[in-house]
């Protein structure tokens, strides 16, 4: 169901012009919990995340009016595209030309230690315009 419903936020941010260049559910290895990391670059280069939170947050709340399970402030962290994070998701992505969403089998993301991830591909838009 987490799948999906990232695969539908996923879809849903590219509707309304947000580019997310790599995304990635990760249970992390220090606090257990699962995380959708969506790495974008309406994350300041100064790593603010305001903007980030405001826009993907906006599209959650719409989404919620749709029966969607997703809490706005709850299980995502947004990243910019330059993070350790975000460089070793979309390496793994691209390397492996990965088409639909997969499990990614290391044990590190950047400097984060994870247990389990699941990679989605890169947005078509991404594709399209030659983005990693």
């Amino acid at each position: 169901m987490q799948i999906q419903d990232g695969q539908r936020l996923l879809e849903r941010l590219a509707q309304e012009g947000v580019v997310v260049t790599a995304a990635c559910w990760v249970l992390e290895s220090d606090s257990g919990q699962w995380y959708l990391y969506l790495a974008t670059p309406l994350v300041g280069e100064n790593g603010s995340t305001r903007p980030a939170y405001r826009r993907v947050n906006a599209a959650i709340r719409e989404m919620e009016k749709e029966g969607n399970w997703m809490e706005p402030l709850d299980n995502k962290k947004v990243i910019g595209p330059h993070d350790p994070i975000a460089k070793d998701i979309m390496a793994y992505r691209d390397g492996r030309s990965v088409r639909t969403p997969s499990w990614f089998p290391g044990s590190r993301l950047g400097e984060l230690a994870v247990e389990a991830a699941y990679v989605y591909p890169a947005p078509q838009k991404a594709k399209e315009a030659g983005v990693s």
